[in-house]
């Protein structure tokens, strides 16, 4: 102990004195500095993630967005504003004559939206069983209604008529004939959206 408080050696007292002051602040700081690193590492942040973005408003940013299109009357109506139907008028004509569809529109959606006869989507097929007689695709250049467009508001109806030659064609929209005398079927959509299947008779 004697040693510790009167430092035996060539040099002065002092110098000895100025010495251990210097290891022991030296020997603080790096305590100091230990501590703040493990005060760092537990704090929360430790484990290097970026907390995440708060979108608890994303759902409603997401409805408005929606409820601007819902209101958009040139939009393009699908299957959920509109309901199309069709049926032969009559629902019975002989061979050889030209059998006539009146195709219903009904608005039964909850905004307007537009609907266009010459949409993409727009076609007939008359079938008989599962022989194909004629498709409004194989004859592309043959409008099937007359051009119309409407922005229908809900409730709102309309109709259109459409008629078919009674001849068989081929996927060249060649004529090959009148079709024979029994049951066929029409299957008619406007814009993408299909009326259900119309039935009808050809007599002799």
């Amino acid at each position: 102990m004697k040693g510790l408080r009167n430092p035996v050696g060539d040099e002065e007292p002092n110098v000895y004195w100025v010495r251990r002051a210097v290891v022991l602040i030296a020997i603080a700081v790096l305590a100091v500095v230990v501590w703040l690193l493990i005060r760092g590492l537990t704090s929360g942040g430790g484990d290097g993630e970026t907390p995440a973005p708060d979108t608890t408003t994303s759902p409603s940013v997401t409805q408005s967005a929606g409820a601007a299109g819902e209101n958009d009357p040139s939009r393009p109506c699908t299957a959920e504003d509109v309901r199309v139907g069709a049926v032969a008028s009559p629902t019975q004509v002989n061979v050889g004559s030209m059998p006539a569809f009146e195709v219903s529109i009904e608005h039964i959606g909850s905004a307007a939206c537009l609907l266009s006869t010459t949409a993409d989507g727009t076609s007939m097929a008359i079938r008989s069983g599962e022989d194909v007689y004629y498709d409004s695709v194989w004859c592309p250049d043959t409008p099937l209604f007359d051009a119309a467009e409407w922005i229908l508001q809900p409730g709102d109806r309309e109709a259109v008529q459409a008629t078919w030659t009674g001849q068989r064609y081929d996927d060249a929209c060649e004529a090959q004939g009148n079709a024979a005398a029994g049951t066929y079927w029409s299957a008619i959509a406007i814009a993408g959206i299909a009326a259900a299947e119309a039935d009808f008779l050809l007599v002799d």
